[in-house]
């Protein structure tokens, strides 16, 4: 990148472009991070691309968004980093979120959350959001970038909140 910040770009996940293959090495690549921080039994450090079932999943899920792309019941975003080198725009994904627009079941059979739940009414969840440590340089906001992007989607949705789930560990260390 030439000057500054990365600018993002926050698209649907597609089956056509390597998606699915940036999906489970990025998630991967989370892993020594996350260890990094005293945080690595949130995902245990089991790559993701070595789970059973997993890269079957993913696919799945970013094949079901394709076919219903008026459907967030489950939907998986990508941020795109954009740079100019030698005239020519380079895009490179660098970061996902997957959405859903219902709460998972945890949060709803939580007692401690009960009336938060019943107060939800429309909304988009962020069920997952993580960005690629294999090149920090260029993913450096991509997080932010993610939010802002599911920001706008619920704006244009109609939705009136966006809720997030974060993982309480590690003194709380992974959400500052």
């Amino acid at each position: 990148m030439s000057c500054g910040r990365p600018t993002f770009h926050v698209r649907d996940a597609s089956s056509a472009a390597c998606d699915i293959e940036f999906i489970i090495s990025a998630w991967d690549s989370t892993l020594p991070f996350l260890q990094s921080i005293g945080a690595g039994e949130m995902w245990s450090n089991q790559p993701f691309s070595q789970r059973e079932g997993f890269t079957e999943d993913i696919a799945d899920l970013v094949r079901k968004s394709e076919a219903d792309p008026k459907s967030y019941s489950r939907r998986v975003l990508i941020a795109e980093a954009y740079a100019m080198e030698d005239e020519v725009t380079d895009r490179k994904p660098v970061g996902a979120v997957m959405l859903r627009d219902a709460l998972p079941r945890y949060l709803t059979e939580s007692a401690d959350l009960k009336g938060e739940v019943v107060e939800a009414e429309s909304f988009l969840f962020i069920e997952v959001l993580f960005v690629d440590h294999r090149d920090p340089r260029r993913s450096k906001g991509a997080g932010a970038a993610l939010v802002r992007g599911v920001e706008a989607r619920a704006r244009d949705l109609g939705k009136t909140a966006v809720f997030v789930d974060s993982w309480a560990g590690n003194g709380r260390k992974l959400n500052r």
